[in-house]
């Protein structure tokens, strides 16, 4: 079957939708973005979308039915295969470390005094730390996010700065000073902190199905468009 070129026009708008991406992917490789690159980037997509669209046409489909009949021939990936990938890439199955917290927060736009948010939570973690109250009675009584107050587990890099600086610094069961972010002030209770680990099978075992079942696709797909190419 012939395919038509791509056109000019077709390929500098390509290469504008690209750049963006491309010039983030480039520098995050440390290298600088090439032009003569880019645009054999997009020169090349332009060539896979006509084939698919050329295709699709003539089995009378569209280029999502087409792709899709496609994929669907292609067999999942097995339990075996993927516990044979998690013994083969333990580096990809490791947990980062973690913080279990709940927090009690004065929400900014809720306290038109800061000084006294501040002092109003500072004098509760002292009530809190001497037994005249609980915890879970402070977050009632006190947090403007009393329904959300746990936030489980989370690692590095979820939460801002300051409020991830104190979880991780505290110890197990302690209740910080008052911390002041972009949100708020805040009291945080470390319920558990856990180190890097290795994560079990069980754990990563359908993140890997669905990884290698999705890479199989991917080759597929390729697959077809390279054939199409050679002839």
């Amino acid at each position: 079957m012939k395919y038509p070129s791509p056109t000019p026009e077709a390929i500098n708008a390509e290469v504008e939708r690209l750049r963006p991406r491309y010039e983030v992917f480039v520098k995050a490789q440390g290298l600088e973005p090439d032009e003569a690159q880019l645009r054999s980037w997009a020169e090349e997509n332009i060539v896979e979308q006509i084939i698919l669209e050329t295709e699709a046409k003539a089995v009378g489909k569209d280029v999502n039915a087409l792709m899709q009949s496609i994929v669907d021939e292609v067999p999942a990936a097995t339990v075996d295969e993927a516990r044979a990938y998690y013994k083969a890439h333990p580096e990809e199955c490791i947990a980062p470390e973690r913080v279990h917290a709940q927090h009690i927060v004065l929400h900014r736009h809720q306290t038109p005094n800061p000084a006294e948010a501040f002092q109003t939570l500072l004098n509760l973690r002292s009530q809190i730390l001497n037994g005249k109250i609980t915890w879970d009675e402070a977050i009632k009584q006190t947090s403007h996010c009393s329904q959300q107050s746990d936030l489980g587990f989370f690692p590095r890099g979820v939460m801002v700065e300051a409020f991830e600086n104190a979880a991780f610094e505290a110890e197990e069961g302690a209740i910080t000073d008052v911390i002041e972010t972009e949100f708020g002030w805040h009291l945080i209770h470390v319920i558990s902190h856990l180190p890097e680990e290795p994560m079990l099978f069980e754990e990563v075992k359908e993140r890997i199905l669905q990884q290698l079942t999705e890479q199989r696709q991917r080759e597929a797909l390729e697959a077809f468009v390279d054939a199409r190419k050679s002839k």
